[in-house]
């Protein structure tokens, strides 16, 4: 594959990845989603030790921030937490 192929997929798959900083209650997180098929990935997060310790090795999908991400990247309902769409 050529530099400017991979540029163009590389593009491709960033159109549809929104980043976003989340602030609910006191948890703050960087998360990154995929609005097409709602996969996320959690950059940093204020409560990122809690919940390794007491939940799971990751984020669960029922947690306040990833709520909220997937209502703001879907537009299905007003999001619970202060969302800031990064660059």
């Amino acid at each position: 594959m050529s530099k400017k192929e991979s540029a163009m997929v590389t593009t491709a798959l960033e159109r549809d990845e929104l980043k976003l900083a989340i602030s609910h209650r006191r948890t703050r997180a960087l998360v990154i989603i995929n609005a097409k098929d709602l996969n996320y990935r959690v950059v940093d997060c204020s409560r990122k030790l809690f919940c390794r310790v007491h939940v799971s090795k990751s984020c669960p999908s029922y947690c306040p921030v990833i709520v909220a991400a997937k209502d703001f990247a879907t537009g299905r309902r007003e999001p619970k937490a202060k969302i800031t769409l990064l660059k």
